[in-house]
């Protein structure tokens, strides 16, 4: 039940009267709120005078422990500010009365009772300006600032979700008791999580809450110093309306012109009209260039307004001063989708962005909707169209596959497209959002998820303008079945700056982003290559129900390094059941190994057909969830032979497999288009193969999985 709004600060004005910097509550203010949500705080008061500091220390009881109070002192042990213990009133009127003299604007004391022993811990929340009320849980004390081990959800939590924040806590094991301290009451300190999630969600005036520490026994927890935070209550957004239609017609043109078309490879619309052609667009394509006559075989007309049509695509590539009015006369011609390429917009300071802000104004007049500007385009490669330039693009032919990919990036994104390409894995669609002046991150993920041709979502992202949107995008992905998988930059102070400059937009703290990210069922990776292997695996395969991995392998040591490897990634390798070991035995060379993780031996290469054999055994364990094949270096046939053993074991398997192969490419002409072309996603390192296992694992169990998210 929400308490009634306590009014007293210790600084500026009540922030319902619209006061702009947040303000602090007063500690029996704070205090009282908290109580009214079920948090224990200890008994205390609030006082002006070292006389009062006495007489309030008797009505409490000793011992207590003596603070001062002024504005902007956090940290009150520093500086001398505290004295615990205290037996009778005469000495709390000499410390109060030391204090004051030392203390630079003091502005009253605070008596409480001595907490009981326990454990210091850290419960708090913040106010996010991205993604709003953030829960925190962590070790307290010193320790938050020194180690840093905090973990974030987004608000409300239940008691269920504020159990696994304290679990994932690395100093976890010292809630449970260590070197003869009792275990602390978990479900205690939970409560208090929830409350502060709760108390958040109902008071959308909290800025900040700070309860370091919090300490909790073996029979309950206690907050021994509060600090909360006020400030205006923020004024709810408008969202913008649906754009998934315009969107579609933006992926899906049946026809495009390119302005700023030009006859020649050499310029950048020279290029982006070649590709349209090479890759196969078979509708009617237009080039408008007032300097020439003819585009590569096809007219060139002088201007938008001279179109035989109004197509549905406009693909603008013409210097930043002449973009408004051929984005008007676009817009006077009925296109109502429109794709900038040109750069020198908001990426570069206050004057590109009035230019921008001046794009979007013309849209929202013709009721247009825009990609860019900064942008390389958009690809849908499963209808032969690529509206984007970039020397990724001189590609022979655009493997078509089920990844569409979503990027801040044109040129890290375009270059980990080619790169994907060279390992066999083809896109549905590739869209690079540019400035996103008008449409955004949020509203292409929507747009994608309801592709036909698109299985899974690869984002490679900087910042997010729109999280409900993008929140929205991920419910329909989870309805349909659809995995998102992110890689988010800006996870470090120089990332954060970096991401400034490059794209003029601020990243938020990415606690959030990891928050924002579990609470929506989004895989998230923390590398370039692991966003396109976790893409892969979740597109071919089917998710795990659990982290429990079964391993098959020809090399002693490769089993050690996928052990190591599991243990640092939190995958475990179960036991075997006997009767599967018995099998599995009588399969192997006597030399070999049973258990999990089983290795075959090199006698593979006198009898490959062992491999699909044990494969078909382990998939039958009701204790493993998903099998990794490791292979080192086996080579074309016996390799090809193994290579239709998997797939045979695999096809129609309700668990997911993966295979390794260490050695080289060249060896096995024959089995590696092989895997790929049976959808068993192939990896060169053991360490690639886990770190997707793990992603995939993070979405069966979290989403996928019946009850999940």
């Amino acid at each position: 039940m929400e308490t009634a709004r306590p009014s007293a600060v210790t600084s500026g004005a009540d922030p319902a009267d619209g006061a702009a910097e947040p303000a602090m509550l007063d500690p029996a203010a704070a205090t009282e709120l908290l109580r009214g949500y079920g948090i224990v705080a200890l008994p205390e008061r609030v006082v002006q005078t070292a006389a009062e500091a006495g007489v309030a220390a008797a009505e409490l009881g000793f011992p207590v422990a003596l603070k001062a109070m002024a504005p902007g002192l956090v940290h009150k042990s520093d500086v001398g500010a505290v004295r615990l213990g205290l037996t009778h009133g005469a000495e709390v009127e000499a410390v109060a009365a030391e204090m004051a003299g030392r203390i630079p604007d003091l502005s009253g004391f605070l008596v409480q009772s001595m907490a009981p022993a326990g454990l210091e811990l850290f419960v708090g929340a913040r106010r996010d300006p991205t993604f709003g009320p953030l829960v925190l849980a962590g070790l307290g004390g010193i320790w938050i600032e020194a180690l840093g081990d905090v973990v974030a959800r987004l608000a409300p939590v239940d008691r269920a979700e504020a159990l696994a924040m304290l679990a994932e806590l690395r100093g976890s094991r010292i809630l449970d008791g260590y070197r003869g301290a009792p275990p602390v009451d978990r479900e205690a300190l939970a409560d208090v999580v929830v409350a502060v999630g709760r108390l958040m969600q109902e008071r959308p005036d909290l800025v900040e809450v700070d309860l370091n520490p919090t300490l909790a026994g073996p029979a309950g927890a206690v907050v021994v110093d509060a600090s909360l935070l006020v400030g205006p209550t923020p004024a709810p957004q408008p969202r913008p309306a649906s754009s998934t239609e315009a969107i579609r017609r933006l992926l899906n043109p049946a026809s495009i012109v390119v302005v700023g078309a030009s006859p020649t490879r050499a310029k950048q619309g020279g290029r982006l009209f070649h590709y349209l052609l090479k890759h196969g667009f078979s509708g009617p394509l237009y080039a408008v260039n007032p300097h020439a006559t003819e585009v590569m075989g096809r007219p060139c007309y002088p201007s938008v307004s001279d179109l035989p049509e109004a197509p549905d695509l406009a693909c603008i590539m013409v210097p930043g001063e002449a973009v408004p009015g051929v984005l008007e006369e676009c817009g006077a011609k009925g296109i109502r989708s429109a794709v900038i390429y040109t750069a020198g917009f908001a990426e570069v300071g206050d004057e590109g962005r009035a230019r921008q802000d001046e794009l979007l104004a013309i849209v929202r007049r013709h009721d247009m909707r825009l990609c860019g500007p900064n942008t390389s385009g958009v690809v849908n490669a499963a209808a032969s169209t690529c509206a984007a330039f970039g020397m990724a693009f001189e590609v022979e032919r655009m493997p078509a596959g089920e990844i569409a990919f979503l990027t801040q990036s044109g040129a890290l994104g375009s270059s980990l497209l080619s790169r994907s390409w060279e390992q066999g894995i083809g896109f549905s669609h590739w869209v690079c959002a540019g400035n996103e002046a008008d449409l955004t991150v949020s509203d292409y993920l929507m747009a994608l998820v309801e592709e036909p041709a698109a299985r899974v979502v690869a984002v490679f992202m900087e910042s997010l303008r729109d999280p409900d949107g993008f929140a929205d995008g991920c419910r329909r992905a989870r309805a349909l079945g659809k995995p998102v998988v992110v890689y988010k930059t800006g996870a470090s102070e120089a990332g954060r700056r970096a991401v400034l400059s490059h794209t003029a937009s601020l990243a938020g703290d990415d606690a959030a982003y990891d928050a924002f990210f579990r609470a929506h069922g989004v895989v998230r990776v923390h590398d370039l290559q692991g966003l396109v292997d976790a893409a892969q695996t979740l597109a071919w395969q089917p998710a795990p129900r659990g982290p429990r991995i079964g391993v098959v392998s020809a090399s002693g040591g490769a089993c050690s390094v996928v052990a190591d490897e599991c243990a640092r990634h939190g995958l475990t390798l179960p036991p075997l059941s006997v009767e599967a070991e018995r099998r599995i035995r009588a399969i192997i060379p006597p030399f070999g190994v049973s258990r999990n993780p089983v290795d075959v031996t090199m006698q593979i290469t006198v009898d490959p057909g062992m491999v699909g054999a044990i494969v078909e055994v382990m998939l039958a364990e009701e204790a493993i969830d998903a099998l990794l094949v490791l292979m080192t270096t086996n080579a074309d046939p016996p390799a090809l032979e193994v290579a239709r053993g998997v797939a045979r074991a695999a096809a129609g398997a309700t668990k997911p497999v993966i295979v390794t192969r260490v050695g080289a490419d060249f060896l096995a002409p024959q089995s590696v288009p092989f895997y790929r072309a049976s959808r068993l996603p192939l990896f060169p390192m053991p360490d690639r193969a886990v770190r997707a296992l793990r992603a995939m694992v993070d979405y069966g169990t979290r989403v996928a999985a019946p009850g999940g998210e």
